[in-house]
């Protein structure tokens, strides 16, 4: 009956503080609307509505058409001949009121009376977008206060840690939704009666002692509070209720010192439990729950009180921060707020807790280094403004603006190197096995050992990840399943579960968190196959075409967890342990199991994985591609990236010779091409990392001729390199051409080669025509190659025909000339034409 009780208790309060903070938001959303859409005076004042006295708080001097100005302090003393009441001033400056209004007023300055005029205004730009970026965060962290409650109490409403979770994420969506509130709530379109604001905001005041009854549950329940827990919840709670008490006799005459007090109290002791359950944990999950929640609360909650603290000294001090610095503060406090719900989602939930932990610490650093340098830059452009240009006599602002765009050019590399140096400050270690995979797999990208191959990976990762065993796990066909190294049996197969689960996961997963939340359920051979070898992470060796096997990393030597940093880079760099993995398997295949004519239509396979499935629709560009192969396999390539931020890489590619090695050597460029466009540097660049990467890898006859280009369709631009590829052809609208031969050596041939990156427009018309010199050296029975020249007559006759047919039209020639459709060398072509945006 009591369980009932609390449970119907906890439903009404949750129905009813979602409806208040739905009211309460949509009111402020009125008064916003209202503010952002009339004429208004921008130059702030203290109102008050037993004094006709009203001081200036901020002066903005646009509001003035002419002198005499008031200054900061100076009082308001008559609107249009009336006292500055708050009620006339409302009268005055009213939801209808419109810009360009002329109102006279009268101000004291040193106790001499002063007649002047304010002119009304729209808003100004930067104070809107500050009003409207604080009701966003403080509406995305209500609402994600109350989701979460509302997440917990459907899974677990029983449960008293998740109830205490509830009802503590909507007692602080309250405090949020009553918080900031900067507009005056005549703005507003409707009113909310005093005595339910004051009931909410009592009810806000409790969300305090949910989250220390919070810590006295969470991760597990406390054992002395589990002994004594009314005595706990009265000592708990009967604070709060004496609060709320005065608060409701008293009403605004209620001082906000006891109640910061309290906060700040019951919060700070919050936090050392949560602290103590941290240390005291008794299992990894626990510890990952405690600190995940330590991560997304600790900066948030504090900045929250301290500014709770500033507020009540500055008021006490009669020192008012300026209204935009204000909102400022308060946008800056609800955006580290914002990781409060996340946390605790994923702590309850059990699942991805070093995921989440990895991104709420990206963030945070993201914002504090950004919050750091603005700091800086807006100081120096400051100090620059006042001191610098007053003390040699120029009054012009141009050198201040001239600054800012140079500080402003240099703030994202500046961002991003501070950014490092404080990863490598604070992670070394993730530099270090960052390294440490980088230079093992660079090595072993042309690998056929495949037990020296895992065993010098066991070897790296025992150095950089003090594990003390890694076990792979190989997929070997369709029908059989899977197995260990040196084909020691699994008691996995294709049906299970678990397989389900690696073939969507793109990340690590760590064993204990899948099984305690429910994600993978194992069977219990499988559950005594883990446990003899210690299974800590399971790390999905996942390529194009699926899963090639996983990684079973056994718990490190040192007794301690895994961190999400070294979790994150395993994931990174789990793609290209796959494409090892995955052709050393296949190598092992060959050797084993198939003649030469096999061996060729694995490998053909393979090449048409590493192929895009289909060309992507890119705005203003249409693409298309055709490839013919001289045997099952062949040494041609190209390759189709469409990258987030608007670009295309095109890229084409052919290595001397055909067959097994060839298609392979290409598996082994796609994923070198890849993975350099994953570290975001230049084309050049990503040359020479790929140049070095096959000249250390491959056997001195082995090179490659390699074209690639990013088009810009946003800015008629391509960038390009050419490593010793036949030249592609840029066909103008007018029928002139361009051959794109900027770049350098072929791949492989030379070590540390440097390459440079040509560009050239990329207009409406134009079309690009990439191929190998299987087109070029196609000959007919007398012996006679068919020429580029005879590419461009074709491409500039035809200049109408989309892609696809363009390429058509050239095979059918090229067949013809030839006199077969069976060629002595490989055969690809790419086109791309430009179109109207």
């Amino acid at each position: 009956m009591t369980k009932r009780l609390i449970l119907t208790l906890t439903v009404i309060i949750m129905i009813l503080t979602a409806g208040f903070c739905g009211l309460h938001l949509a009111r402020e959303y009125t008064k916003i609307y209202k503010i952002t859409h009339i004429g208004d005076m921008w130059s702030f004042i203290r109102l008050a509505s037993v004094t006709s006295y009203a001081p200036f708080q901020e002066i903005d001097p646009d509001d003035f058409p002419h002198p005499p100005y008031p200054e900061q302090g100076d009082l308001l003393v008559a609107l249009e001949g009336r006292p500055a009441t708050e009620e006339n001033y409302f009268n005055t400056f009213s939801t209808d009121t419109p810009a360009g209004r002329t109102i006279e007023i009268i101000f004291m300055h040193d106790n001499v009376m002063h007649t002047t005029d304010i002119v009304t205004r729209t808003i100004p730009g930067p104070l809107k977008l500050q009003i409207w970026l604080m009701f966003i965060l403080r509406t995305l962290m209500v609402l994600g206060l109350i989701l979460t409650g509302i997440w917990g109490f459907s899974k677990k409403a029983t449960s008293p840690a998740v109830r205490t979770l509830t009802l503590f994420c909507f007692t602080l969506a309250v405090q949020m939704a009553l918080s900031s509130d900067i507009i005056a709530n005549p703005y507003a379109a409707f009113q909310l009666p005093i005595w339910l604001v004051t009931g909410f905001a009592i009810l806000g005041m409790s969300s305090p002692c949910f989250w220390l009854k919070l810590h006295l549950l969470f991760p597990k329940t406390n054992t002395v509070y589990d002994r004594f827990r009314i005595p706990f919840n009265i000592a708990i709670f009967l604070p709060f209720l004496v609060l709320s008490y005065l608060r409701i006799f008293t009403l605004s005459s209620f001082p906000t010192l006891p109640i910061t007090i309290f906060s700040t109290l019951y919060l700070a002791i919050g936090f050392i439990l949560l602290t103590r359950n941290y240390r005291l944990s008794d299992s990894f999950i626990e510890k990952r729950q405690t600190r995940l929640v330590l991560l997304g609360s600790v900066i948030g909650i504090t900045v929250f009180i301290l500014f709770n603290w500033f507020t009540y000294v500055f008021d006490g001090l009669n020192f008012q921060l300026p209204i935009q610095t204000m909102m400022l503060i308060y946008n800056i406090t609800f955006l580290f707020l914002l990781p409060i719900p996340v946390s605790f989602i994923y702590a309850f939930r059990k699942y991805k807790l070093l995921a989440v932990e990895g991104k709420i610490k990206r963030g945070t650093r993201f914002i504090v280094v950004n919050f750091i340098l603005l700091i800086v830059f807006f100081g120096l452009l400051y100090l620059f403004g006042e001191f610098v240009l007053e003390a040699v006599g120029i009054n012009s602002q141009t050198p201040t603006l001239v600054l800012g765009l140079g500080l402003a050019l240099v703030f994202m590399p500046t961002q991003r190197r501070l950014r490092a140096k404080v990863e490598k400050y604070f992670y070394p270690e993730r530099g270090r096995l960052r390294d440490l995979l980088r230079d093992f797999l660079a090595s072993s990208m042309v690998r056929t050992d495949e037990e020296s191959f895992w065993n010098n990976l066991q070897e790296k990762l025992a150095a950089g990840l003090s594990a003390e065993r890694i076990y792979p796990v190989l997929r070997v066909n369709e029908e059989s399943g899977f197995v260990a190294q040196n084909d020691e049996p699994t008691p996995f197969d294709l049906s299970d579960k678990l397989f389900e689960k690696l073939v969507n996961q793109e990340s690590s997963i760590l064993l204990d968190e899948a099984v305690e939340s429910g994600k993978i359920s194992l069977t219990e051979e499988q559950r005594e196959w883990f446990l003899k070898r210690k299974c800590a992470v399971i790390l999905p060796l996942t390529v194009k075409s699926g899963l090639v096997g996983f990684l079973v990393i056994s718990c490190k030597t040192n007794g301690e967890d895994f961190t999400a940093e070294e979790l994150e880079l395993l994931g990174t760099f789990s793609v290209q342990i796959a494409l090892v993995a995955e052709n050393i398997q296949l190598l092992r295949e060959r050797i084993e199991k198939q003649k030469l004519e096999e061996q060729m239509r694995m490998a053909r396979d393979i090449q048409k994985g590493l192929l895009p499935d289909s060309i992507p629709n890119i705005k203003g560009l249409e693409i298309d591609a055709l490839i013919r192969f001289c045997l099952d396999a062949a040494g041609d390539y190209y390759d189709v990236m469409p990258l987030s931020d608007g670009r295309i890489i095109l890229a084409v590619g052919d290595v001397a010779g055909k067959g097994v090695g060839a298609a392979l050597l290409m598996a082994n460029l796609q994923a070198s091409l890849r993975t350099t466009r994953e570290m975001k540097v230049s084309l050049a660049e990503s040359a020479e990392k790929i140049n070095t990467l096959v000249y250390d890898n491959t056997p001195s006859e082995l090179f490659i001729t390699f074209f690639m280009a990013s088009i810009d369709p946003a800015t008629d631009r391509i960038n390009y390199v050419n490593a010793g590829h036949n030249p592609p052809l840029l066909v103008r609208s007018d029928g002139r051409v361009e051959r794109l031969s900027e770049g350098g050596l072929l791949l492989g041939v030379v070590r540390n080669v440097e390459y440079t990156e040509g560009t050239t427009d990329f207009f409406a018309g134009d079309t690009l025509l990439m191929y190998t010199d299987g087109v070029t050296e196609a000959m007919n029975p007398e012996g006679e190659e068919f020429g580029e020249e005879r590419i461009i007559s074709i491409v500039s006759d035809n200049k109408a025909m989309n892609p696809e047919e363009l390429l058509q039209e050239i095979e059918r020639r090229v067949e013809e000339f030839h006199g077969s459709s069976r060629y002595s060398d490989d055969f690809t072509l790419l086109a791309a034409r430009r179109t109207d945006k």
